[in-house]
């Protein structure tokens, strides 16, 4: 008798219909997913590219006009005609800073910035900092002072140039939004094990300051705090971001703490090694030729007389600070002996010039020498005759503080070196008779590049593309090509194998890639096609003639 069974299986079929659909959506899913990762990877490969070549299309006039606002800089102007050409030059420089900015925040994004690891001089680096930003905060009569406490290491081992980037970006945004007061650099280290060393860096203003609520927006890229600053104060909202992830880079971070019109402070941190190094002779300590002499100094601001005074005594002087001209006259009456005074220019109610002139009437130069300390850019014909001995511009070096007492108290002066001023030595050519020949396709770049060698006594030949180039060196031979990445008909890399392939090896040119392009890979690439040497553009004057220089003529 034949056996009838029903089962049920529609909830096995709903299971399996579901598990099919699940599956079906898991594999689309990840089909997506990998899709979506080879599309962003070729969107973050399309934005460098992008990037690169925007960089050197903005590069190549960029070329242009700082090129011959330096050249024009170098020819007799008129007061009014050196303030227009001056003001083209910062415009320009400010302008090649915003693109460095997306560039820079590009490398961070991409994971392609790389930090150098040399030693540096970390007072050279704060003060070269300090220089760039000093004729900006003399313009708004702000003070600018730094203090590196004396357990700091003298010589680290780090990127230095980062390092300066993220004080410039700090100091710039201080000076930006403060209106009076002061801005105030303090430098503070704990020494770890093994050479190591952590760095605490404050960059304090007495500026707007900025609400609490929106202090979480500070780091956000393209951001400000309030976008009403933005119209009024100016900024791509990228430096900020950019110096977090700087020092995020070196092991360290950046915070802020501020109060809406009181005042900004930003700390950041991070790890170096100390590197070992001699301490020079004015941060040695005590001093004997100023072991013991008096000094007065006067000044209205706190910061100031704080740190002068911390830098006095530390060379043994004995130090007395006053925050008035008054006072100033009171204590000169009362004491019986001061060596050497440091007057401020500016000072409420009675100024630098007018306590000097009142000093005078109780004391002569030779009684009492008075140094002048004043801000950046003040015209020295604005200072009285033979009322100080010197003159000390802010915010105070130590170098130059110890060098100016150590000659007011009658020994040899110490005198630091001072940065090398960039001038065209019309000679060169006959101490380095060069034959160079010059590839770019850009009329105002050929025009800027032919000038300057011209300065420096070259005549070169120019060449528009590659090919003119080999037809150039297959007529007479040449020591130098400058050649240009991006031109038409033969780009310079190819032009550069060719040359290298094609002529004998006593017959090469040196050629220096002089390009806009300037991201990371783009100078290896040039010395893998056979290039000896490279320039980024806008080309700085002095690359140029140590690259010349170099050079050995066959």
């Amino acid at each position: 008798m034949p056996i009838t069974v029903f089962r049920d299986i529609t909830e096995r079929k709903v299971a399996e219909a579901k598990l099919a659909d699940a599956s079906a959506e898991i594999m689309l899913t990840a089909n997506t997913a990998t899709e979506l990762a080879v599309a962003a990877d070729a969107a973050n490969h399309a934005k460098s590219a992008f990037l690169a070549n925007m960089s050197h299309e903005i590069r190549t006039p960029m070329n242009g006009v700082i090129g011959m606002t330096g050249l024009l800089l170098d020819t007799p102007l008129s007061t009014e005609q050196q303030e227009f050409v001056e003001i083209i030059r910062n415009s320009s420089d400010a302008l090649l800073a915003i693109i460095n900015d997306i560039l820079d925040f590009s490398k961070i994004e991409s994971g392609k910035l790389d930090l150098e690891q040399h030693p540096f001089d970390l007072r050279d680096c704060v003060e070269s900092a300090l220089d760039l930003l000093t004729p900006r905060a003399a313009e708004k009569q702000l003070d600018l002072a730094y203090l590196i406490d004396q357990h700091v290491p003298a010589t680290l081992v780090g990127d230095v140039t980062r390092l300066r980037q993220i004080l410039v970006n700090l100091l710039s945004n201080a000076i930006k939004f403060t209106e009076q007061g002061e801005v105030v650099i303090t430098v503070m280290a704990d020494l770890g094990i093994r050479g190591q060393c952590s760095l605490h860096i404050s960059v304090r203003d007495t500026g707007i300051g900025i609400p609490t609520n929106r202090l979480d927006r500070l780091f956000h890229s393209f951001s400000q705090a309030d976008s009403s600053t933005t119209r009024q104060y100016g900024g791509t909202g990228l430096g900020l971001a950019i110096s977090k992830r700087l020092c995020e880079l070196m092991g360290g971070t950046m915070w802020v703490e501020s109060s809406a019109g009181v005042g900004s402070t930003f700390h950041f941190t991070l790890q170096a090694t100390i590197a070992p190094s001699q301490p020079r002779l004015y941060l040695r300590g005590t001093i004997p030729q100023l072991t013991h002499k008096r000094l007065l100094i006067v000044d209205d601001n706190a910061t100031n007389r704080r740190i002068l005074t911390a830098q006095a005594e530390s060379w043994g002087m004995i130090a007395h600070s006053v925050a008035s001209g008054a006072e100033a006259l009171h204590w000169i009456s009362a004491s019986p002996h001061c060596d050497i005074a440091i007057v401020d220019m500016q000072m409420p109610k009675m100024d630098g010039v007018q306590l000097a002139t009142a000093i005078r009437q109780q004391r002569t130069a030779a009684q009492l020498p008075l140094i002048l300390l004043t801000s950046f850019g003040r015209r020295t014909e604005e200072l009285a005759t033979n009322l100080f001995v010197a003159c000390l511009a802010k915010p105070v070096k130590s170098s130059q503080l110890y060098d100016l007492l150590i000659q007011i108290v009658d020994e040899a002066p110490r005198q630091q070196p001072k940065p090398a001023r960039i001038h065209f030595d019309g000679h060169m050519a006959e101490r380095q008779p060069l034959r160079i020949l010059l590839a770019e396709d850009n009329a105002i770049n050929q025009k800027v590049a032919l000038r300057t060698l011209e300065r420096l006594g070259y005549r070169a030949d120019v060449a528009a593309n590659g090919l003119e180039v080999l037809e150039a060196l297959a007529r007479q031979s040449y020591d130098v090509v400058l050649m240009d990445i991006q031109m038409p008909e033969l780009d310079g890399l190819e032009t550069t194998r060719r040359i290298k392939r094609e002529l004998p090896i006593t017959e090469q040119p040196q050629i220096i890639a002089m390009t806009a392009n300037a991201i990371d890979g783009d100078r290896e690439e040039c010395l893998a096609a056979g290039m000896d040497n490279y320039i980024s553009k806008p080309v700085q004057i002095d690359a140029l003639i140590k690259i010349l220089e170099e050079i050995v003529i066959r």
